[in-house]
């Protein structure tokens, strides 16, 4: 069996500088682009199943089947990015997503009017979305050299923060004009945009030279190294370790057992207080909905700021990121609960936890890219990202419940003190763990 190339044949590229410009160009407009498809597929979905049922709670039955098929992506894509070659996972990623639009959009009208095809193509589109997602994070570290990559997962996260203010307006425009299915269109007309800007973006990379390496054993997978050897090719996709033994891997070393614990924790407190701003400002705060949307921006114009400063830290500077930015992200949850009745301080407090908060999920996401095992990488990263939302998830239903039993202002001083106690767990992950994150039996020798 032949191995697929996934893999520069000497290292990830290093960008030069003139090329450095072209390439976070391209990235961005990327990001923007998907974003934007995003977002119109989001809302078109959302609006149909409202039309068909005229019931609120279909639309939460469409995220909620979104939410579980990615956490069975997660789990279940992981391994096949380690054995395919992920830039075409991610093409076929896009094609899907355009053929999904294009079915329900120009398709027959029974497709566009059946609940339950609403559901099912919306639950498919966030199924290949995250496959892409996954995809475009493994390829990443592939393509490019580590500095290279911290700068395009800063500048992307700008973008993203770009997207989510200008998405809603292009979404909302693109709904107006083109009601129901049709709306889909664009959301393909995004997605085809976005695919020539990957082209693109790849094409760049590849000028600095990219092959096909030999993949070397991984040492504490003795049986199907065996195998491997037995039938002659040591470097097939077979001689990669099971998703069982990553896991178990993961759970015996030290340093990724209290990452994903710290993380997991960390990330719980982020999401629940991300995702329940709009309830704290409308019931705690008393402000109306429209307003409540306005100041949510705040925290948007942080994340932008968050993403422009990962671009200028290095990879030494990833751990230390993690310390600061929840300790951050606390301060502005403790100032937007216990002072947000002074609007300015509201804002200043969600400007503050935005930045603290992209700055935290793109170091932890660096440090996966960066430190797991290359060849490894899908399915190690699948297996964490999937603990994480099972986690999150969990926390962001906890704590709707305690917003009608305690308060708002109770939850988020809860959140605030629990990114406190993740910075402090962080300050003690220290030079030996962060050496040992590269000593575990499947890092390649």
């Amino acid at each position: 069996m032949t191995t697929t190339s996934h893999k520069p044949a000497h290292g990830p590229a290093v960008i030069r500088p003139r090329r450095l410009g072209m390439l976070l160009a391209l990235f961005v407009a990327l990001t923007l682009a998907a974003a934007l498809s995003e977002g119109v597929y989001d809302i078109a979905f959302a609006n149909l199943a409202l039309d068909l049922s005229g019931l609120v709670s279909t639309i939460g039955l469409v995220y909620c089947a979104g939410y579980g098929v990615e956490v069975v992506a997660s789990l279940a894509i992981g391994p096949l990015l380690d054995r395919r070659d992920a830039t075409q996972v991610l093409i076929t990623s896009y094609l899907l997503k355009i053929a999904v639009f294009a079915l329900i959009a120009l398709g027959s009208s029974f497709l566009s009017s059946q609940l339950w095809t609403i559901v099912a193509a919306a639950a498919s589109v966030d199924f290949i979305h995250q496959v892409g997602q996954m995809a475009l994070f493994v390829l990443l570290p592939r393509l490019i050299d580590a500095d290279t990559l911290i700068k395009v997962q800063g500048i992307g996260a700008s973008a993203r923060a770009a997207s989510q203010i200008l998405s809603p307006v292009v979404a909302g425009l693109v709904i107006s004009l083109m009601p129901g299915a049709r709306g889909l269109i664009a959301a393909a007309g995004f997605q085809v945009l976005a695919l020539l800007l990957l082209a693109g973006l790849i094409a760049v990379v590849r000028r600095h030279g990219t092959g096909t390496p030999p993949r070397t054993p991984f040492p504490g997978d003795a049986a199907e190294q065996d195998a491997a050897e037995t039938a002659g090719s040591p470097s097939s996709p077979e001689a990669l370790p099971s998703r069982r033994t990553v896991a178990r891997t993961i759970v015996s070393s030290r340093a990724w057992s209290r990452y994903l614990v710290f993380h997991a924790l960390t990330v719980l407190a982020l999401s629940t207080a991300i995702l329940s701003w709009i309830p704290l400002m409308r019931e705690t705060l008393q402000m109306s909905a429209a307003r409540s949307g306005t100041f949510l921006s705040a925290s948007t114009a942080g994340a932008l700021l968050g993403g422009l400063a990962v671009t200028k830290s290095g990879a030494n500077r990833i751990y230390l990121s993690m310390r600061w930015a929840p300790a951050l992200a606390a301060t502005g949850t403790l100032i937007a609960a216990l002072l947000g009745r002074t609007q300015w301080l509201l804002a200043l407090g969600l400007v503050v936890f935005g930045i603290g908060f992209t700055v935290y999920l793109r170091s932890a996401g660096l440090v996966v890219q960066l430190r797991a095992p290359t060849d490894l990488l899908g399915t190690w990263n699948g297996l964490l990202d999937a603990v994480i939302r099972v986690v999150s998830a969990a926390g962001i239903l906890t704590a709707g419940f305690l917003f009608d039993l305690v308060g708002g202002r109770a939850v988020y001083v809860t959140l605030g003190l629990v990114l406190l106690l993740t910075a402090a767990l962080w300050a003690s992950f220290g030079t030996s763990d962060q050496t040992s994150l590269q000593a575990t039996p499947l890092h390649q020798k």
